[in-house]
């Protein structure tokens, strides 16, 4: 999912690396870790991230910049070609990442020595130029990205259900060209989890719509956050009888899509654009819109099945405000933590779409658009088929 929203505020991204940077002191010194907020609250003007209870789950993520770095000095002809080669074709996060994406290490480290020689191929001729946006985004990650990937690996945890407790250990690797058509890639290597972000599509380079390095910066491990909470609840939590299985075009199937991909769509946003209901009122709106529109036709019986199936696609596919699935997911989200609590939104979790919907129409709170429609509040009331 591509983000369209821009850097957080300095003083808002200021706070947030205190708070992880204390996280780390007071693990590392056996001191209890200071609440983000007060005490069982979230901050009204925040993401809706609570962070103060102990949270059952132990998720790691730290950020491995070395490949990246060996990759750019062959991509530049830069001094030290030959032992960055050496370097990358050892590396398991290398051969990892390359194959991940459906790529070949011969192939990519042979484009890369071509480069690196000066008869650069088509592609590795179009990272050239963006050869120092993509160095400063490295730099940005190593000076400053240790306490913000902290931070979202709490913010992970917090949006899990309590139980079974979940232990993970994420490893981020920006790569160039890490293949495939996914912004981020994962893949689950022993204990550690990699997620492998493909810079040239994530990090915007030239004109106006270049970012700077942090905001970029920010941008990956956002993205690789997202990606990553969503193999942590799948893996652990998405599982029958409260969660559908069976591949199905119908309303239920639009609601767990829609309930799965909120928690992961929240962290696409940087902190300033909290809370949504106030600063993005008038997308999210139009996104309810279209969801009730959609809802309403799955529930409609005479509605054929090529049609059910092209319905239920629209919600998910296009740019970022066109996947009105996530976003309704995501505004469901935030309104639940903010009205009910944190404890009560991961049980809903656990509990299943139709648990999260009905906890979002006795619980939520938002302005008049976010509502879900009347006839699909009946059909929360009534029992799922099957």
């Amino acid at each position: 999912m591509r983000r369209t929203v821009p850097r957080p505020r300095a003083a808002a991204l200021a706070a947030a690396r205190a708070v992880a940077l204390a996280a780390v002191l007071a693990a590392l010194l056996g001191l209890a870790a200071p609440p983000a907020a007060a005490e069982g609250k979230v901050d009204p003007t925040g993401p809706p991230f609570d962070l103060s209870p102990p949270l059952p789950h132990s998720i790691s993520f730290t950020v491995d910049t070395s490949v990246a770095r060996d990759e750019l000095v062959l991509l530049t002809g830069a001094k030290g070609a030959a032992e960055a080669l050496g370097r990358l074709k050892a590396s398991r996060a290398f051969s990892l990442g390359v194959e991940r994406g459906g790529g070949s290490v011969d192939d990519m480290t042979g484009r890369l020595v071509t480069a690196a020689a000066g008869t650069p191929d088509a592609l590795a001729a179009s990272w050239i130029p963006r050869a120092a946006s993509f160095a400063g985004v490295l730099s940005s990650f190593e000076t400053e990205g240790g306490p913000d990937a902290t931070l979202l690996a709490r913010r992970i945890a917090s949006v899990l259900p309590p139980s079974p407790a979940v232990s993970a250990r994420l490893r981020l690797v920006p790569l160039l060209g890490a293949g495939g058509y996914e912004e981020v890639l994962l893949d689950e290597d022993g204990s550690t989890t990699y997620l492998f972000a493909d810079l040239p599509r994530l990090v915007r380079t030239g004109g106006i719509d270049e970012a700077p390095p942090q905001e970029a910066m920010l941008g990956v491990l956002r993205a690789a956050a997202a990606r990553a909470w969503q193999e942590l609840f799948a893996a652990s939590f998405r599982k029958p009888a409260a969660w559908p299985t069976v591949p199905a075009s119908d309303f239920d199937a639009l609601l767990a899509s829609s309930v799965a991909e909120g928690p992961a769509t929240l962290f696409l946003f940087p902190d300033e654009f909290f809370p949504l209901s106030v600063v993005l009122e008038e997308p999210i709106t139009r996104a309810f819109g279209r969801w009730n529109t959609a809802a309403e036709l799955l529930l409609d019986g005479k509605l054929k099945d090529p049609d059910r199936s092209d319905v239920l696609a629209n919600a998910t596919r296009g740019e970022f405000w066109g996947r009105y699935g996530a976003i309704v997911g995501a505004a469901m989200a935030e309104a639940i933590v903010r009205s009910a609590g944190r404890d009560a939104y991961v049980k809903a979790l656990a509990a299943g779409p139709r648990a999260v919907a009905s906890l979002y129409v006795s619980a939520g709170k938002g302005p008049k658009g976010f509502a879900l429609s009347k006839r699909v509040k009946k059909a929360l009331e009534k029992a799922p088929p099957g």
